[in-house]
């Protein structure tokens, strides 16, 4: 499982697809069926792609009408961007519909036109070649430390000690970050982040490199350990994946959506009504907006 871009966060393991001879252009595609934000304006019907992954997106079944519940299709969703959507499906005045897939798919799925965008899909290069990107981020988490709670460091290099034994994804760029400001630490390579807990729960770590939103759960699931900011601070944003198209106007609304729920405190806020499903005090997380942190 490889996780975003500094270091090995959350499991998005999807690859890209540049579009291939033979295959339809955006161009030739919005031509033939329309640009998104006709389709969406006028048919009044917003499509997300959804790929199971907490704090992101979750089915609740339970069907809680506790604060935060999105309702689409007769299923109960949580999370930020099912939140984050209702939202903007609101302004909108549209029904609210929610695809699910998965991270190694969103790419080709928003290229088929099986929906409309895809919240917190990485922004890289690779994906770029096959879709856009809308220009603000939709939040911002930090690369973190789950640590027990003996531990007190605040900085990236004061790791660089045998006394820490350490859990990082194997091959990603936070192993090899750590394995370079932190060489006298004994850290132990993992394939995903599920072994990087285990091995912390067990005791076989003291200590895991992960995104801030995935410590933060998993230390209160686990009952154990503490989440560490370390400085200098790694900033991850959170992507919004659109389709490439000559149309800009729907990738401009979402931008502008971005910005105003992420400046005006809204996203954080989706992003606590989570917190709270799932018995964590907001006040114990860490934000989604870096201002905060």
């Amino acid at each position: 499982m490889k996780r975003r871009e500094f270091m090995g966060a959350i499991p998005l393991a999807a690859a890209a697809v540049p579009f291939a001879a033979g295959l339809v252009t955006p161009a030739a595609a919005q031509s033939a069926a329309g640009s998104t934000w006709d389709k969406v304006a006028q048919g009044k019907v917003l499509r997300i792609g959804a790929a199971l992954l907490e704090p992101w997106y979750f089915k609740d079944t339970t069907g809680s009408d506790a604060p935060g519940a999105v309702v689409a299709g007769g299923t109960t969703w949580r999370g930020i961007c099912p939140a984050f959507a209702a939202e903007v499906a609101k302004v909108l005045d549209a029904r609210l519909e929610i695809v699910e897939t998965t991270w190694g798919n969103a790419v080709a799925g928003l290229q088929a036109g099986q929906f409309d965008t895809m919240f917190m899909l990485d922004a890289t290069p690779t994906r770029a070649l096959s879709v856009d990107f809308v220009q603000t981020p939709m939040l911002w988490y930090p690369m973190s430390l789950i640590a027990t709670d003996d531990i007190n460091v605040t900085r990236w290099s004061d790791l660089n000690d045998p006394k820490f034994s350490i859990g990082v994804a194997l091959g990603t760029n936070s192993d090899e970050y750590l394995t370079s400001i932190a060489p006298k630490a004994n850290i132990s390579r993992f394939q995903n982040s599920a072994e990087i807990f285990a091995a912390f729960q067990s005791g076989r770590t003291n200590a895991g490199v992960i995104s801030a939103v995935s410590a933060d759960l998993a230390r209160a699931r686990m009952g154990v350990g503490k989440t560490i900011v370390l400085q200098p601070a790694v900033s991850i944003p959170g992507g919004i994946a659109v389709r490439k198209e000559p149309d800009s106007r729907w990738r401009e609304f979402l931008n502008v959506c971005a910005a105003y729920y992420y400046n005006t405190g809204k996203t954080q806020r989706l992003y606590e009504d989570f917190l709270r499903f799932r018995n964590i005090d907001p006040a114990t997380a860490v934000p989604v907006q870096r201002e905060l942190w």
